[in-house]
C-alpha cells in the first residue's frame, strides 16, 4: 500500500464533501502530503484529472493517479461519486495494477510543454495558413481555423468533436485532426485525421500567426508573427493506479452512450 497521498478536487460543494470523506477514511493508515504524494486522488471530471496531472507534472516518475467522478465527463475516472467508500477500501487494501498514458511534448519559442490530451493551433479571427511537416518532410499546406494533435487519451476529447477517431487509451499513438479546414479547387489538405506512432514528429510552420493561440490541454499561449511548433510523443508518461478493472469499452459506453 502506498504511504502518502494528496487530493485535488473540483471547486464545488459536492466534490469538496467527497474529498473530505476520502481524507477522513484514509487518515488512519496514510499520510496526507500535498508536496510529495505517492498517490493523487482526483475528485471531479476529466478536466480535474488533467489539472491534477499538470499540478504534479514535475513528479510523474514518483506519483500515480486515480479518479472519482463528480463532474460532467468521467472518462479518465474509475469510480463514480457513490463509490467513495469502495475507493477508500480498495486503497487501504493495497492491491492494484498500474498502467500508463502517453503525453505530448510541444516545443515552441524556446519552451517545452507537456500535454495529456491535445495540442491545438487555432485562429478564430481569420483563416490560418499552416505548413505541416512530418519528420522534416513537407506534408501539406493547411488553411482553416486550425489543427489539433491529440494523444490516445485525448482522442475522446476535443478530437472526437472534430470527427477524429477514438483510439484505445493504451495505444502509443497521436492523431492529427483538422479544425474547420477549407477544401475547394484552389485549397486542399488531407481532410481526414492522420494517426501516427512514436517514430513520427509533426512540425507546424506559419509565416503569420497573428491572432492565433496555441492550446495545450487547458493552457493557452498567444502566438504572433512567424511561428514554428514541434509536436511529438514524449518519453515521459502518466502512471495511473487501477484497483478495479474498468474496460475501455465500458468507459466509452458510460461516457457517451448510456442515458
Amino acid at each position: 500500500m502506498m504511504k502518502t497521498y494528496a487530493i485535488v478536487y473540483k471547486q464545488d460543494h459536492y466534490s469538496k464533501k467527497i474529498a473530505e470523506q476520502l481524507r477522513e477514511g484514509l487518515s488512519h493508515q496514510m499520510i496526507y502530503d500535498e508536496d510529495s504524494p505517492e498517490l493523487v486522488i482526483s475528485v471531479g471530471g476529466d478536466g480535474t484529472m488533467i489539472y491534477s496531472v499538470h499540478k504534479y507534472i514535475e513528479k510523474l516518475e514518483t506519483v500515480s493517479f486515480i479518479g472519482i467522478h463528480t463532474g460532467t465527463l468521467g472518462f479518465l475516472t474509475d469510480y463514480q461519486c457513490d463509490e467513495c467508500d469502495e475507493l477508500i477500501q480498495d486503497i487501504l487494501k493495497g492491491e492494484y495494477k498500474t498502467y500508463s498514458r502517453c503525453l505530448l511534448e510541444v516545443s515552441f519559442d524556446s519552451k517545452k510543454v507537456l500535454g495529456m490530451n491535445e495540442v491545438r493551433v487555432e485562429n478564430n479571427r481569420r483563416s490560418q495558413v499552416i505548413n505541416v511537416y512530418i519528420n522534416d518532410d513537407f506534408f501539406e499546406t493547411f488553411r482553416g481555423n486550425g489543427l489539433c494533435v491529440s494523444t490516445a487519451s485525448g482522442s475522446t476529447a476535443y478530437n472526437k468533436s472534430l470527427g477524429g477517431a477514438v483510439i484505445h487509451s493504451g495505444a502509443g499513438l497521436m492523431q492529427l485532426s483538422e479544425i474547420a479546414g477549407i477544401h475547394h479547387n484552389a485549397y486542399r489538405s488531407l481532410g481526414s485525421s492522420l494517426i501516427l506512432d512514436w517514430t513520427h514528429r509533426i512540425r507546424f510552420e506559419s509565416s503569420d500567426c497573428d491572432g492565433a493561440i496555441l492550446g495545450v490541454d487547458n493552457y493557452v499561449f498567444d502566438l504572433k508573427g512567424e511561428t514554428s511548433i514541434d509536436v511529438k510523443l514524449s518519453d515521459r508518461k502518466v502512471r495511473f493506479v487501477q484497483y478495479k478493472r474498468v474496460p475501455f469499452i465500458k468507459r466509452l459506453k458510460r461516457s457517451f452512450l448510456s442515458e
